[in-house]
């Protein structure tokens, strides 16, 4: 199973600017985390860019389907020059069954876990959902040109990305591997902001994070 995830724009594009933020930036951000939460789900991912680099929709495209590629995730954040605008959407190509589906188990999965405005599952006739030879979906996280979107997309990037993960798991039948209850646990407390693997090393400055915000620190 291979999978490219392709962080949108980029270097001299930065897309959507809302509130001194930058797309791109979210994007990738976004984008390295669900990398890693699908590889540690025995996914093989490529990313389009891992860097901020300005790369062309073509580009993006062509390492899709070149490398053969089962889906194709492309990760955004949507603006609006009326900053009352606010919500996630998901969008497919317009005549592709299999894409509709994908969209709506991640659409489902990030309005369930963060709670954002169903803004609902769109086809559009997007470059990278036209021209990839593959399953592709557009994921729009919120708007970050709405204060309550970007307080999410900055704050809860690794529910994004676990959300994500769990609904491309949940539409192609693999079993996610499940983190232990006590660590999901304090995920949902907010004391644990990152994914972590249950068998790997926490470092000292984790714990300390974790531990200060229990005391209030």
């Amino acid at each position: 199973m291979l999978i490219v995830v392709d962080p949108g724009h980029g270097g001299l594009d930065s897309g959507a600017v809302g509130n001194g933020f930058f797309e791109k930036d979210i994007n990738l951000s976004v984008s390295l985390k669900l990398r890693d939460i699908l590889e540690a789900n025995n996914v093989d991912i490529i990313l389009t860019r891992d860097k901020d680099i300005t790369l062309g929709l073509s580009e993006r495209c062509d390492i899709a389907n070149k490398n053969k590629a089962d889906y194709f995730i492309s990760i955004h954040c949507n603006s609006f020059k009326d900053s009352s605008a606010k919500g996630t959407e998901t969008y497919s190509y317009t005549v592709s069954t299999s894409g509709g589906k994908l969209a709506k188990s991640i659409q489902q999965a990030i309005v369930t876990n963060l709670n954002t405005v169903d803004r609902g599952v769109k086809t559009a006739n997007f470059y990278v959902l036209h021209h990839t030879n593959m399953t592709a979906v557009l994921v729009e996280l919120g708007f970050i040109t709405n204060k309550e979107d970007l307080d999410l997309i900055l704050n809860k990037q690794n529910l994004f990305a676990i959300s994500i993960s769990n609904g491309i798991l949940n539409n192609i039948g693999l079993k996610q591997i499940s983190k232990s209850d006590s660590i999901e646990k304090l995920h949902q407390m907010g004391f644990i902001s990152d994914y972590y693997d249950p068998e790997s090393y926490v470092k000292w400055k984790d714990i300390a994070d974790a531990l200060l915000k229990i005391i209030g620190g």
